[in-house]
């Protein structure tokens, strides 16, 4: 168990508290508790002879049951005091209600079976932080078989001495409580600093990545012209037309990162080849257009830049906080046209303005 909740709580979804070092929220925690709990009512229902009735043993059970479930199932380090409540009531209980119909002196041996399941619940609850619970859980049985042991007119001390014998275990469970519970605390401070460090080492690789690829990039485009123009001979117009495109190029992979895809830079450059003043600007670099949404978009500009053929084309994606995500703006001799794109890539309106003849 302890091997699998190292496993396991890497998750973020897991608890992080000394639940997860010793695994009691793993499936094998379920299964041994079910066992668990298998086995007790067994005890209880396989020793009947001589008790007054089968009620009160299955009420225990269940008593049993429902503590043995909160005490690895409730969230919270250490253990809610509701909850520590709870459990430790339920022991005493679980103990009268089976002593109430017990025969004396016992039938069987194991009809004292609930002191011995209650302590069990006893030894966790130390490890869930309510050492002082545990001892009052164990009060509570010390008290439970005393009266039973004193209506039977044994004494107090009559069955006092079943329970006492519990009083190492519990003691076992405070001095583990004491050792586990700041190993715990310090495991997982160490995996959270772990963690850290490899979100910002990522980071660091992520950005070292695309710094990389960005002057890659960079090199690939503007070199060629950059030699060409350090050899010193003078640059033909077709040059120079390629000189501005770049310069508009690299303009927009700085103002638009999130409008730079293969598409939109080949519809961009033709545009500018053609005449048309092309202004690309990203104002959600933070919160880009992802799926559906920049498909259709990116769609519409590649559209709207093939038919440009004069004047100039105006596309910004807009703030994340506005309702629309994009605006496209195209203005030519016949006139003005806005559309703006919603957060799904649908168009959500349209302003056309005709100039007059």
């Amino acid at each position: 168990m302890l091997g699998d909740s190292f496993v396991d709580t890497s998750r973020d979804s897991g608890p992080r508290d000394v639940r997860a070092l010793l695994g009691m929220h793993t499936v094998g925690a379920r299964f041994v508790l079910g066992a668990y709990l298998g086995c007790m009512a067994y005890v209880s229902l396989s020793s009947q002879d001589g008790m007054g009735a089968l009620w009160p043993s299955l009420l225990a059970i269940l008593a049993l049951a429902v503590a043995a479930v909160v005490l690895i199932s409730a969230p919270g380090d250490p253990l809610p005091l509701r909850w520590a409540t709870l459990i430790a009531a339920a022991c005493p209980l679980t103990a009268g209600l089976t002593l109430w119909v017990t025969p004396s002196p016992f039938a069987v041996s194991t009809q004292g079976w609930a002191h011995g399941a209650t302590t069990v619940l006893l030894c966790f609850l130390c490890v869930r932080g309510r050492t002082m619970f545990a001892w009052l859980g164990l009060l509570g049985n010390l008290a439970a078989h005393s009266v039973w042991s004193i209506v039977h007119g044994n004494g107090v001390f009559g069955a006092a001495s079943t329970v006492l014998i519990d009083i190492g275990p519990v003691a076992i469970g405070a001095v583990f409580a004491l050792t586990i519970r700041p190993a715990a605390a310090t495991v997982f401070e160490l995996r959270a600093a772990g963690a850290q460090q490899a979100a910002e080492l990522a980071a660091r690789n992520a950005a070292a990545a695309e710094r990389d690829q960005q002057l890659a990039e960079l090199d690939r485009l503007a070199r060629p012209m950059l030699d060409r123009i350090a050899s010193g001979a003078e640059l033909t117009d077709a040059e120079r037309n390629t000189c501005e495109l770049l310069e508009a190029h690299l303009r927009d992979r700085l103002r638009a990162p999130g409008l730079v895809t293969p598409d939109i830079a080949d519809a961009a450059r033709s545009a500018r080849a053609r005449g048309v003043e092309v202004i690309l600007i990203d104002d959600r670099a933070a919160t880009p257009l992802t799926g559906a949404a920049r498909s259709t978009i990116h769609t519409h500009i590649v559209t709207t830049l093939a038919r440009a053929g004069s004047g100039d084309v105006r596309v910004r994606l807009l703030p994340a906080h506005r309702a629309a995500t994009a605006s496209i703006y195209v203005r030519d001799a016949d006139g003005t046209d806005r559309r703006e794109f919603d957060h799904s890539g649908a168009e959500m309106s349209t302003v056309r303005t005709v100039l007059d003849d």
